[in-house]
């Protein structure tokens, strides 16, 4: 018996060195907290701010030299008659049967802020990288913001012996979503340091779209973005949904610091910039000072960014 169960435990013994050394083999390696992978892939997600240039939000101005302008809704005998109706509910001196003008054309209007400004607002984007050299990569990212903007109108009506009332005021509203793809070519510094500055420049696709323009009086709001298709609004009218914008192109670049916090993890302070020609742009021509066209204008946005090397993936940690 005693043999037997020696035997056995010998056997067992056997089968377990055996399986030790035929079983997969684990490799365990030391990786210093400031060693950063030169090659293979970097994933990122960053948020931050996004200042938007001042000639594009100048197309939210209401004026009659952009394609969606205030003459649109004042024109249209319904949507005049209810601005009307909201405005004297409004000033107890202002009749409906009072006759309202505005002008609102940069050449003879000096009054009005004809050199709006993009709210600033939160941009969000991610992106990868692969790095296929020491120091050197390619990364193709994509980021998006939605910026707003704000404007007022005055109206004005003849008083008594030619007096002027106090102006209405008209307020004007727009918002826009603006989508950017950028690839580009980008370096890091080689330093022996937890933090090494990096450098991207590269070309960029964008879209932008106005997702709101109004005239808002009162609790009343008229929108500017032309639903009816070149037609006039009267009740009952066929709604359409429209797309004012588009896609343009432009180039792109980025400078920031990688601070290594973690093994295979980053946190990269960025400055972006980028050169856009958007497809929301002044449409006519107006006076020179006033004349934008579709030109090339800068843009910038300060970000945080998340990075994360092939070994934050990887499951040899």
């Amino acid at each position: 018996m005693m043999k037997r169960i020696c035997f056995i435990l010998m056997l067992l013994g056997i089968m377990a060195v055996s399986f030790a050394q035929n079983g997969p083999t684990v490799t365990r390696v030391r990786y210093n907290d400031t060693i950063w992978h030169d090659k293979g892939f970097d994933a990122y997600i960053g948020a931050g701010m996004f200042i938007g240039n001042k000639y594009n939000a100048n197309y939210y101005n209401g004026s009659n030299l952009n394609e969606c302008n205030f003459e649109y809704v004042f024109s249209n005998e319904y949507w005049r008659r209810e601005l009307i109706e909201q405005i004297a509910e409004q000033y107890q001196n202002v009749s409906i049967n009072d006759e309202f003008s505005y002008q609102h054309d940069p050449a003879r209007n000096s009054d009005f802020n004809w050199n709006l400004h993009y709210k600033l607002k939160t941009m969000v984007s991610l992106g990868a990288r692969y790095k296929f050299a020491k120091g050197w990569g390619i990364s193709l990212s994509y980021s998006f913001c939605r910026l707003t903007t704000a404007a007022m109108l005055l109206l004005t009506t003849p008083g008594i012996s030619g007096n002027t009332r106090p102006s209405p005021e008209i307020y004007f509203y727009g918002k826009e979503d603006r989508s950017m793809f950028d690839l580009s070519a980008s370096y890091v510094f080689n330093l022996r340091s937890i933090a090494r500055p990096f450098i991207e420049f590269g070309i960029q696709g964008n879209y932008a779209k106005a997702k709101m323009f109004d005239a808002v009086v009162g609790d009343k709001n008229f929108t500017m973005l032309d639903p009816y298709m070149g037609g006039n609004y009267y009740p009952g009218a066929q709604a359409y949904d429209v797309t004012y914008g588009g896609w343009g192109f432009g180039f792109s670049g980025s400078a920031g610091l990688k601070i290594v916090v973690a093994k295979g993890v980053s946190l990269d302070p960025t400055f972006y910039f980028a050169l856009q020609r958007l497809a929301i742009y002044q449409t006519k021509n107006g006076p020179e000072e006033y004349r934008m066209g579709n030109r090339f204008t800068p843009n910038y946005g300060v970000l945080l960014r998340v990075t994360m090397n092939d070994f934050f993936f990887s499951r040899n940690k």
